[in-house]
């Protein structure tokens, strides 16, 4: 072990020396080295962006039944507890989930007709933080809010009607202001309440008496309830496949974002293998090429490396010779197109800042891609310095001493 180290010491000493033709092959790696960077950088962190932007995004996690249907608790109790669903709430007739009118109790703007009602509780993607509404607490959306001029802790006035035997009927309820939402809900000009004040909605616009609000009716129908529509959300974009799939089995046609989904991972499918040929055909000329440099190399030492064979050092003490420096030549690349690579990064991320998003960057590496590339460049390094260690290995004391 100690010749290896001193044969190492040696060839680190002799790259030295030979800094010129050292700088040549460290720039050649470079100018390989930092496109390959750039374009992984690129591939990644615009994939990257589309798949945050996709995830974060609560509606391309929105699974939409198609039409109205009559799904009852089991089928509501076999989909919460599949793999995959973030948030599952039934939801009742979308003619029957809206106020008639609603506004603020202290005047302020005029009232809106036609508001939506959407049910909502824990998990609610579209609460961004609020709390669930409970009781008459209600979540607005920011343009209803501002339509509305109101604030949290704000008190509205909602008006529910009904038409039985010919005669138009009334309901007003007073609701309290919860939470205000920036997330993006569907229509833009609803709520989100409780699924008991939609239901208890649905149930007095059908004629029924809704005892625990006062509201007179029809004696209910003494069934289970059934629920036309529902409001469902998964864990991520890449479970709504299964989960659409699942539905689909039990005859529920649904709508998703699988469309924008599919489409970026075939953006990412094709520019991966768009890198993979690129980054090979360019790992490959450089492998040769420093496979043939190197062996140059020892065929310019070989007077050297055989005097030094003379003097007793073993043959994987001369082996280590293009091995130390391959490494070096490597290491050096790699720092250096690092530093390009940081160079090229922040300008295209300065380039297309108009069109991102606080937090996201076009192109971008974590530190394990800078890990994987270093030690790729290494063993590529050690692979061609195989060549010239083998001539090395061949180069007898005999031909030291033809010039002693």
């Amino acid at each position: 072990m100690g010749r290896i180290a001193l044969a190492a010491h040696l060839a680190a000493k002799d790259f030295g020396h030979d800094w010129r033709i050292v700088l040549c092959q460290v720039l050649g790696l470079t100018a390989v080295l930092a496109p390959l960077l750039v374009l992984f950088g690129m591939r990644f962190g615009l994939i990257d962006t589309l798949a945050q932007r996709l995830i974060e995004d609560p509606r391309n996690r929105e699974i939409v039944p198609a039409g109205s249907s009559r799904f009852d608790a089991a089928f509501f109790r076999d989909l919460a507890g599949r793999e995959g669903v973030a948030f599952i709430v039934p939801a009742t007739r979308s003619i029957a989930a809206s106020f008639t009118r609603l506004r603020k109790q202290d005047g302020g703007s005029r009232p809106l007709s036609g508001v939506a009602l959407l049910p909502s509780g824990p998990g609610d993607p579209l609460l961004a933080g609020n709390a669930p509404p409970a009781g008459d607490a209600v979540v607005l959306g920011r343009r209803l809010a501002d339509s509305l001029g109101a604030a949290v802790g704000d008190r509205l006035t909602a008006e529910i009607t009904r038409q039985r035997d010919g005669r138009i009927e009334a309901q007003r309820l007073a609701l309290a202001v919860a939470g205000v939402t920036d997330a993006p809900i569907a229509p833009a000009d609803a709520l989100l309440a409780p699924l008991d004040l939609l239901t208890a909605t649905e149930d007095w616009r059908d004629g029924f008496a809704v005892g625990d609000r006062g509201w007179a009716g029809a004696p209910p129908p003494a069934m289970d309830r059934v629920f036309a529509r529902f409001r469902l959300y998964a864990d991520s974009i890449y479970d709504i496949a299964a989960i659409e799939a699942w539905l689909k089995e039990r005859g529920v046609e649904v709508r998703t974002a699988s469309a924008d989904i599919a489409q970026m991972q075939l953006l990412d499918r094709n520019l991966g293998i768009a890198f993979w040929l690129i980054a090979g055909c360019g790992a490959l000329g450089y492998l040769v090429s420093l496979a043939a440099s190197l062996r140059g190399h020892v065929e310019r030492k070989r007077r050297d490396l055989a005097m030094l064979r003379l003097i007793g050092l073993p043959t994987r003490s001369l082996v280590a010779f293009p091995v130390v420096q391959a490494v070096l030549i490597a290491v050096l690349g790699v720092v250096l197109a690092g530093l390009v690579f940081q160079g090229a990064a922040v300008a295209l991320n300065t380039i297309f800042a108009g069109s991102l998003q606080p937090g996201e960057r076009i192109c971008r590496l974590l530190l394990v891609h800078f890990g994987i590339a270093a030690a790729a460049t290494i063993l590529a390094a050690l692979l061609s310095a195989s060549w010239g260690g083998l001539l090395a290995a061949r180069i007898q004391p005999s031909e030291g001493l033809r010039d002693v």
